[in-house]
């Protein structure tokens, strides 16, 4: 099967043992339906019990394999399966719920566009995401005939160590360059900010004009949304592609853990600090202040972690709420069963 069905997809699936019901990727998710590859393209709805009863992060992603009931004149999607991992944010507002917008992602490329899009903070937000499920990433420079200085933008992504790839609107060659890393099967993601040339890329990569594409405003160098929805292709060479309406707001979402994983420069000079409880403010022996002082730890850098830190440790602390009242609104129903079968056998 093509779409990136494996071997291992295949020994995956039989151990489930589904009976009639098929194995199929979602490529396009419409809200009330989702366009599906068996390898051949369906349409296909949710079935009541995953339309009603399942959480938001049980309901299809794009990427995600299915399994699917095929009827004469309808298809119905009973299961997510095999979900090796997932990219994910925290929705919008104060609500603590997770948003995944893609699943089952083998790399991801990340563009920055060089015409006043170029941010190192967003970026940093951007790999902590892709780092939580260990996603291999790669940075696109995009735009790189809008700057005279473009050594300036790759010297300040030295420090990440990833592989970065430059591009322009008018230069096809980069494609080639981009293709290396999306061998067949193998999926890719695009993310970036709007107007940062997605839609542009994906049709040059599929070498045939698939997303919609609009002009960049000259005021502010932007563009409006092309892409309105996540959808998946299959790329001329075997391998396949995701593209993704621009993120205004990459919110959070992971543990302290995973930050400290992300910023490993910074927990490990932590644990040099005199005391085990340091707060890193103005204590004697503080290895953080001394790095931070004679200039070792870069300051902006650090403001960011403590940035992002303060955000995941809000959402721990609205997490832990939300599922405590869960817990309890649980505990409070199966109580009330439990009061009424009783009353009810007393009452025999």
């Amino acid at each position: 099967m093509a779409f990136g069905w494996t071997d291992e997809h295949q020994k995956g699936w039989d151990s489930l043992k589904l009976g009639e019901l098929q194995p199929a990727r979602v490529i396009a998710d419409f809200g009330t339906s989702l366009k599906l590859a068996l390898p051949e393209i369906i349409t296909a709805e949710l079935s009541g019990k995953l339309a009603h009863y399942s959480t938001r992060d049980e309901t299809p992603k794009v990427g995600d394999w299915v399994a699917v009931r095929v009827l004469d004149n309808s298809a119905v999607v009973e299961s997510v399966v095999l979900r090796s991992n997932e990219i994910a944010r925290k929705v919008a507002g104060k609500r603590a719920l997770k948003q995944i917008f893609a699943a089952n992602v083998d790399i991801a490329f990340v563009l920055l566009a060089l015409d006043n899009d170029f941010s190192i903070e967003r970026l940093k937000r951007f790999l902590f995401q892709l780092s939580v499920h260990a996603i291999e990433t790669v940075i696109i420079l995009n735009k790189a005939d809008k700057t005279d200085d473009l050594q300036s933008y790759i010297d300040q992504l030295e420090s990440f160590d990833l592989p970065i790839v430059i591009t322009t609107a008018i230069d096809d060659s980069s494609v080639d360059s981009i293709t290396t890393f999306i061998k067949p099967g193998r999926t890719a993601i695009l993310l970036g900010s709007s107007g940062v040339g997605k839609s542009t890329l994906t049709n040059k990569l599929l070498g045939r004009q698939a997303q919609a594409t609009k002009a960049v405003r000259l005021s502010d160098s932007t563009g409006k949304h092309t892409t309105v929805h996540r959808e998946l292709f299959m790329l001329p060479g075997g391998g396949i592609l995701i593209d993704t309406p621009g993120i205004r707001e990459l919110q959070l979402w992971g543990t302290e853990d995973d930050l400290d994983a992300n910023f490993d420069d910074i927990t490990l000079l932590a644990r040099t600090c005199k005391y085990a409880n340091c707060r890193h403010a103005d204590e004697k022996g503080c290895a953080i202040h001394k790095a931070l002082a004679n200039g070792l730890l870069d300051k902006v850098h650090y403001a960011n972690y403590l940035k992002m830190k303060s955000e995941v440790s809000r959402l721990t602390i609205k997490n832990t709420e939300r599922i405590r009242q869960q817990n309890g609104r649980k505990q409070t129903h199966n109580a009330d069963k439990n009061y009424r079968f009783s009353d009810k056998e007393e009452t025999l």
